[in-house]
């Protein structure tokens, strides 16, 4: 079988127009490791530098969201909106600004926990 990587984790945007598997479908096969999120979150800072395309990917599916409360991003701002914007944090990366917004997203839909 198989073992899951970060870069299926990176991924999920790609894979959920082509799979039609739902988004928590999507994540729990990518299997993120939640209980150290602060190496998974410089994990998937490393992939989305190796693939910048990936974050306008992202970005498109933060925006094209319908649901909430639920975490966002906002360009180089990530937050959770919950009848408003929430525990905000902007960033000079981008590529940093969506690394937290795929734990954040990771943590909200495998979890229903908000980082």
């Amino acid at each position: 079988m198989r073992v899951p990587t970060v870069e299926d984790l990176v991924n999920v945007p790609v894979s959920l127009r082509v799979s039609g598997n739902s988004i928590q479908t999507q994540f729990e096969a990518a299997a993120p490791d939640l209980d150290d999120v602060d190496a998974l979150r410089q994990a998937v800072h490393e992939a989305l530098l190796d693939h910048p395309e990936l974050v306008d990917a992202w970005q498109t599916y933060s925006y094209d969201k319908r649901s909430s409360p639920s975490p966002y991003l906002d360009g180089s701002e990530v937050g959770f909106y919950d009848q408003g914007r929430e525990n905000i944090i902007r960033y000079d990366d981008l590529s940093a600004a969506c690394a937290d917004f795929i734990c954040r997203e990771a943590a909200w839909v495998v979890r229903g926990i908000r980082l």
